[in-house]
């Protein structure tokens, strides 16, 4: 049984390692370790977690299977500014699964669910940005409805290109 609930201040220490693993087997092949220790820091991320669940710009969801938690997921209003008219867009920010639960149908009740709310939320089209390298994601992404944009970022933090992909909801 997949279930999302909001996070809360408990969920602290579980969502920074969670978040700083799933970088790490994700990304680890092509940004670095060091980066990605720095970036997604487990104590500083623990630290901080009560003033970033209060942000109202965005909601963040553990996800549970059976009981135990097994992956965030984090929609709202985007980040970036990538093209004039972003009124109507809503973005589906983070969505990371354990390693050991991927393949169990978690990522596409992830996207299913992080849509629906996001139209209840108002929004007609939901934006996601992925890294160019990450084939895997492309992929899921594209079979769950979602298309490829001309908004790329070349030059990021951790120096892996992204892109936009939208999906109309």
């Amino acid at each position: 049984m997949i279930n999302f609930r909001k996070a809360t201040i408990s969920d602290a220490s579980v969502y920074a390692n969670l978040l700083n693993q799933s970088w790490k087997d994700t990304y680890g092949k092509y940004v670095s370790i060091e980066h990605i220790d720095d970036e997604f820091n487990i104590e500083k991320l623990t630290n901080n977690f009560e003033n970033y669940i209060k942000d109202s710009s965005f909601e963040l969801y553990m996800i549970e299977y059976e009981q135990e938690v097994v992956g965030i997921l984090e929609l709202g209003s985007p980040e970036d500014n990538y093209k004039e008219d972003m009124q109507k867009i809503g973005e589906f920010r983070t969505l990371h699964i354990k390693k050991e639960f991927q393949h169990l149908k978690i990522g596409t009740e992830a996207e299913s669910f992080a849509c629906s709310r996001l139209k209840e939320l108002g929004y007609s089209i939901c934006c996601l940005w992925v890294k160019k390298q990450n084939e895997k994601a492309i992929k899921f992404h594209e079979k769950n409805g979602f298309v490829k944009t001309n908004y790329i970022c070349e030059e990021t933090v951790d120096g892996a290109p992204s892109f936009v992909m939208e999906k109309v909801l």
